[in-house]
């Protein structure tokens, strides 16, 4: 597999993606994002475990990462700093202060394409957590799930307990994401042992009934609390996110391993790094337009769920499409922005 991109992984970035810049975009109900937010973003580092080649020369990897995820996440999020310094559709900080913000990154604070910084933290636990579990044997690999777990849920406890004022900026959030590494790192380590140890298994019994199934148990899942408007107490609801975000990733992965890729898909699927760092400005301008150009079209497609759903969702397909441009242009003539020297034997990031 080292040479040759995995297809139904692509699909399950590219849907993750579109579901990213349907986040962003005005109008989508709480309804749809009740139906993607329990994996679109999971989903990335459950594919970047999955991808994970392990090595013992730390040294080696850590370059790899540095030129792969944090050099990106530099240029781009500093290129979009600079961007909106001269061309901004929203309100925005004097340079300065946004740079001094981008370089903590503390996430809901400035943080630029916090996801990729986030990403490459969180490979550092990973590393390690992966080296000592492949040591032994099989068993260790379970062992790491359990471990990864817990420090996720002691992630968890620390925001819901932290009393946000003992911090400068009234929150809970770490700089460099470090209350968030341990939630993240909990699904590279499913997505690494998935492919290692259980893929073939699930493989064999993910079949149109369990499919059905399995989508069935999802829906139940984010949409009761929702229509019933039932409310848990602190510690079985962040059981309950747990299980909503197991399945929701489970259950994009079944979808996109019987799903057909076609060049489009792949395409946008592979250069999720690149699509994570432009669509904003590019999704704004669309917004500023409409705004301008065709108001009261613009309030009454928004003003219904319905409608206000199909729209985002179109939006962000159109935005995808858009961004196919200056993603070529980057893969072609400035490959060095994704850490490579060329396109030979490219295979994407942000999760492969």
């Amino acid at each position: 597999m080292s040479g040759k991109r995995i297809d139904w992984l692509d699909i399950a970035k590219y849907i993750c993606i579109i579901f990213v810049m349907v986040h962003h975009l005005e109008g989508g109900s709480e309804a749809l994002y009740i139906f993607y937010a329990s994996f679109f973003l999971k989903a990335f580092f459950f594919a970047a475990g999955y991808v994970y080649r392990h090595t013992n020369d730390f040294k080696g990897f850590f370059i790899k990462k540095v030129k792969g995820l944090f050099v990106p996440w530099l240029i781009f999020s500093t290129f979009n700093i600079l961007l909106s310094q001269v061309l901004s559709f929203n309100e925005h900080n004097d340079l300065l202060t946004e740079i001094g913000w981008n370089l903590l990154q503390i996430r809901n604070h400035g943080d630029g394409i916090w996801f990729v910084a986030a990403l490459f933290v969180a490979f550092i636990p990973f590393y390690f957590l992966t080296q000592w579990s492949d040591k032994k044997d099989k068993n260790k690999g379970v062992a790491a799930i359990i471990i990864s777990f817990f420090l996720s849920a002691g992630s968890i406890a620390y925001t819901n307990l932290m009393d946000p004022s003992l911090l400068p900026w009234n929150g809970t959030e770490l700089p460099w994401h470090l209350e968030y590494i341990f939630q993240a790192m909990l699904f590279m380590v499913l997505g690494y042992y998935f492919r290692k140890r259980y893929e073939v298994t699930f493989d064999k019994y993910n079949t149109r009934i369990n499919r059905i199934c399995l989508a069935i148990v999802y829906l139940l899942l984010i949409y009761m609390p929702y229509v019933f408007q039932i409310e848990f107490p602190i510690l079985i609801d962040v059981i309950y996110q747990y299980v909503r975000e197991f399945t929701g990733v489970i259950f994009l992965v079944s979808i996109c391993k019987v799903l057909k890729t076609n060049r489009y898909i792949s395409y946008v699927g592979q250069n999720t790094l690149i699509y994570f760092a432009l669509h904003g400005k590019v999704l704004s301008a669309l917004q500023t337009a409409m705004e301008k150009m065709v108001p009261n079209v613009y309030a009454a497609v928004l003003g219904n769920a319905f409608s206000a759903n199909v729209f985002v969702i179109i939006l962000a397909l159109v935005i995808s499409v858009v961004l196919m441009i200056p993603t070529w242009i980057i893969n072609k003539f400035f490959p060095f922005v994704l850490g490579r020297k060329n396109e030979k034997g490219y295979r994407g990031n942000v999760g492969q």
